[in-house]
């Protein structure tokens, strides 16, 4: 059913697009709220960015190392969707209509490619990987389960796995707000690049599911800490170029070799018992 309601608005998104609705309104009225905490906004919108939301995620692969795949399987989907949709339409950002004394833009200014929001489509493709991955392991889990009460599966999770998805989808959303709030898209920029990113979690999700023999391997395992870790380093790069929402990038970095840390912490005794 969200797959459903997500291509509705991403069609919705795209009919807007193509009529030009007017969302100057609307975007200025977000934007506004920049003036509030311009560094909380900026470190909100880092979460958009692939490499910082898989190197924040870190930590799941010691948890719940299917729902990071999820997400990592998403990505190619939802960024030849994006780069598609991005090259049909070539659609002018604010600062291409708008005068800058307009509106408030924090970080760099950016122009061309606006439709849809990238940032928004990794920080909801995130958000459906984890709902598509815990649905599918609590329909897995349950002794209840039966075609007959398939529909109905989702309703049988426990507090902790709907705190999780709703912090999840709360983030996402704030991620698209913020890519308003720091003057870089329009509303339907978000809300195709929304839609974009649960359909794109949804598949990677699935893909996760479906290949597990393919990466629940230990050296697979050890492959993907090593893979944050590498993008931890660009991260680490861009501390020194990016002084508006740093602490972000920082968190990326300490979960990639935290996680890390604490894999080879857990070898050293699983070693020491055997």
């Amino acid at each position: 059913m969200s797959a459903v309601v997500a291509v509705m608005g991403l069609l919705l998104a795209i009919g807007l697009q193509v009529t030009q609705v007017q969302q100057t309104p609307l975007f200025i009225s977000v934007n506004a709220v920049t003036v509030l905490n311009p560094q909380w906004w900026a470190g909100l919108t880092f979460l958009g960015d692939t490499a910082v939301t898989l190197c924040v995620m870190a930590p799941l692969l010691l948890m719940r190392p299917t729902m990071w795949v999820g997400v990592l399987a998403a990505i190619p989907v939802g960024g030849i969707t994006s780069l598609t949709l991005k090259w049909l339409f070539d659609a002018p950002r604010p600062a291409e209509i708008l005068a800058l004394t307009d509106f408030h833009v924090v970080g760099s200014v950016l122009r061309g490619h606006s439709f849809p929001s990238g940032h928004t489509i990794t920080a909801f493709a995130a958000a459906g990987a984890l709902w598509s991955c815990i649905w599918f392991a609590n329909r897995k889990n349950s002794a209840m389960y039966s075609p007959a009460t398939n529909q109905d599966s989702h309703s049988n999770l426990d507090v902790s796995s709907w705190f999780a998805l709703a912090f999840a989808f709360l983030v996402a959303v704030l991620v698209g707000v913020s890519r308003m709030a720091v003057g870089a898209h329009w509303p339907f920029d978000v809300l195709a690049g929304a839609c974009v990113g649960w359909l794109a979690g949804l598949n990677g999700a699935f893909i996760a599911q479906r290949w597990q023999s393919a990466w629940q391997t230990t050296r697979s395992v050890w492959l993907l800490h090593f893979l944050c870790c590498a993008l931890s380093l660009d991260l680490l790069n861009r501390t020194f170029e990016d002084p508006i929402g740093v602490h972000m990038l920082w968190l990326g970095v300490v979960s990639a070799w935290g996680a890390l840390a604490v894999k080879c912490l857990q070898s050293v005794i699983s070693a020491g018992k055997h």
